[in-house]
């Protein structure tokens, strides 16, 4: 969840951009999620005698009209275009919290600022515009010094209490979120999804498959994926990639770094992962493959609840290995309820623990590679074993997640097990390739 906070003199002008259509069409559905009183608050979003200017006026009341000079403050709270859409309820209760947090309308003070909260059902995200006027009830003025800080305190606990992705660096294992920019630019080109998403997709699935560095930069080539290497001298110290198709305005590529597509994609951490990678088997077909992953993950659910808490949390990063593969090698018809699951699995992978590498998690490791690399049709009581495995670990987790009071794993966890069970198995033996 992110929040920022601008400041304006307009308030009708700023009423009248958040109950249009925005710039680009995005504001869909403009309604009060929340207000400085519970009742009595016209919505020009819901009711066709609430006009514009009334609710202006009345937000507005206390404001001298002399001194109306950046008396606004406008703040915008986001949470991640893959969060579950919070409901109005939920979004009242973060309005009233970023209110008291940034000073306009303090928790238990019923002289504090008028302030409105406007929800938007875009397609960048779910999101709302809190709007107040800088002059509390009392004619005095509100505390709102370093509001910055404070709201970002709040919306780390906000994302807790709800189960949002974390997006503060505290713990390191927040997603890296696409800016709004990214979003917009995405839509603009007819992609589904913004170029920093697919990316990750593409890096995590050649990291999972190779053995070594060259395999890795091979496979990104292979899939179309820019490469770019940065060199220190003679030693390669880092890389970065691009969509062959997204540009800057003066035509190059958007570069983007493994480490801020994903923590473990640095070249740092690859370079730990291909050093541990077992030497590649040859001719290991699906069938094989399929079910040596089978009984990777059911040994990995048999040994995680008596293992110490590194070694657990070795095990859920080796699981997005196996998501990783899983999604990547099925049929056609299941890979994208499969790649969401895979995708909603990493941060829900990634724990605020240090990890303590085993040779159970280094066998999953291994068998996901062996998976993400071989062709043909799974056996399908091999691959639902391995779908219902998947969820079974899944599950396991998210309820020590739970114990642990690791709100946005277990969140994730949850996401996971929803789009497995999206999942529909209607031909199981669908061509592969």
């Amino acid at each position: 969840m992110i929040a920022k906070v601008m400041r304006g003199s307009d308030t009708y002008g700023l009423l009248r951009y958040l109950y249009g259509p925005g710039r680009a069409n995005e504001h869909i559905d403009p309604h009060l999620v929340g207000a400085w009183r519970p009742l009595g608050v016209p919505d020009p979003g819901r009711s066709p005698d609430a006009a514009l200017p009334t609710l202006a006026r009345r937000l507005d009341q206390f404001v001298a009209p002399d001194t109306r000079t950046r008396h606004v403050w406008h703040c915008a709270v986001r949470v991640a275009h893959d969060d579950r859409p919070l409901t109005d309820p939920e979004w009242n209760t973060v309005a009233r919290r970023i209110a008291a947090a940034g000073g306009v309308a303090p928790h238990g003070d019923p002289r504090g600022c008028r302030w409105i909260a406007v929800r938007h059902d875009g397609t960048e995200s779910h999101h709302i515009h809190l709007v107040a006027t800088l002059k509390r009830q009392d004619d005095t003025r509100p505390d709102i010094h370093n509001d910055a800080l404070r709201l970002r305190d709040e919306c780390r606990a906000l994302e807790h209490h709800l189960g949002l992705r974390t997006t503060g660096p505290s713990n390191g294992t927040s997603d890296r979120l696409p800016k709004r920019g990214e979003v917009e630019k995405a839509l603009r080109r007819g992609r589904s999804e913004p170029a920093r998403v697919l990316l990750a997709r593409e890096v995590r699935t050649a990291a999972v498959a190779a053995h070594s560095e060259d395999e890795f930069f091979a496979a990104l080539r292979d899939e179309g994926v820019l490469v770019h290497r940065r060199t220190d001298g003679a030693e390669l110290v880092g890389y970065a990639v691009a969509l062959p198709d997204d540009r800057n305005d003066t035509g190059e590529p958007v570069w983007l770094s493994g480490s801020t597509l994903a923590p473990e994609l640095s070249l740092p951490r690859l370079r730990r992962r291909f050093a541990a990678a077992a030497p590649p088997e040859p001719g290991i077909g699906a069938a094989r493959a399929w079910a040596r992953l089978r009984r990777c993950l059911d040994e990995a659910r048999q040994r995680t609840p008596g293992d110490t808490m590194g070694r657990r949390a070795e095990t859920a990063a080796a699981l997005s290995d196996a998501f990783t593969a899983v999604a990547a090698a099925a049929p056609r018809p299941l890979r994208p309820g499969l790649r969401a699951a895979a995708d909603a699995w990493q941060q829900a992978g990634r724990l605020p623990c240090p990890t303590q590498q085993h040779p159970q998690a280094a066998r999953l490791r291994d068998a996901a590679r062996t998976l993400i690399r071989t062709d043909g049709t799974p056996d399908t009581q091999d691959l639902r074993g391995v779908l219902d495995l998947l969820d079974a670990l899944a599950a396991d987790l998210a309820e020590w997640y739970t114990a642990q009071r690791w709100a946005p794993q277990r969140h994730r966890a949850e996401l996971t097990r929803t789009h497995l069970a999206a999942v529909a198995l209607d031909d199981p033996c669908a061509e592969t390739g």
